[in-house]
This record gives C-alpha cells, sequence and structure tokens, in this order.
C-alpha cells in the first residue's frame, strides 16, 4: 500500500483528471452500449417504433471493445498508482495516507478544484471531512 501525502495527491491530479474523465466515459458509453443491446435483442424502442440493429454492422461491438479497453487501461494504471477506484461514473477515487497515526483516505471527486477531503477507510464519501 502507497501512502500519499496531501502535497503529493494534489500533484498528481493533472495527470489523473484527464484518466478520471476517460473512465467515466468508457463506463457511461458501456451502459449506453448495454442499453441499445437490450433494446435491439427486443426488437423495439420504448415508444414502440422498429429498430435497426447497431450490433449488425460491427459499429456497436467496435465501441463496446474500445470503452471496455480504456476501462481496463485506465483502472490498471491507477491501481498501479496505489489509487482506488470508488466510483467510475463521478470520478471518485481514494489514495491512502496517513493522519494522526491513522491510515485513512485521501478522498477527491471528479470536478473537485483540489484534494478537499479524507475519510476513514470505513467511512467512505459519506463520512468525508475537510482537510
Amino acid at each position: 500500500m502507497k501512502l500519499y501525502t496531501v502535497d503529493a495527491a494534489r500533484a498528481l491530479l493533472p495527470e489523473l483528471i484527464p484518466l478520471l474523465e476517460q473512465l467515466r466515459d468508457a463506463v457511461t458509453g458501456l451502459r449506453a452500449d448495454r442499453a441499445s443491446f437490450a433494446a435491439a435483442a427486443r426488437g423495439v424502442s420504448s415508444d414502440g417504433s422498429l429498430l435497426a440493429d447497431p450490433w449488425e454492422s460491427g459499429e456497436g461491438a467496435g465501441r463496446v471493445e474500445a470503452n471496455g479497453t480504456a476501462l481496463q487501461n485506465v483502472t490498471a494504471e491507477l491501481d498501479a498508482w496505489g489509487i482506488e477506484v470508488k466510483d467510475p461514473e463521478r470520478g471518485l477515487i481514494d489514495f491512502y495516507h496517513e493522519r494522526d497515526g491513522e491510515v485513512v483516505f485521501l478522498c477527491f471527486l471528479l470536478g473537485e478544484p483540489t484534494m478537499s477531503y479524507w475519510h476513514t477507510l470505513e467511512g467512505g464519501f459519506a463520512g468525508r471531512q475537510r482537510l
């Protein structure tokens, strides 16, 4: 387990933010593809009109593969840095950190201006406290 200082975690944010955006987009894309596939399998949209099969041309399968690859690559990179992904769709990540002799998480959510929160290992997002 790699322990991060607040400064070290903040210094990584410019590299992490594009990765978190890519992760979010891949997860969102996979969810949309799954919904498309489910609708195509039913043969009609929610308004009752017939659908063209998005998978017939191979376009859907290529998109799923690209999103799956992006998801794997980004999570592998974050894992190599010792960063835990808590919610890929929201861009929520945690860094291990030592605070007052206890190992806790520094917590970052995509869209926040900087690393500003921490929580206990069991506390989760609901237990976040300002640094």
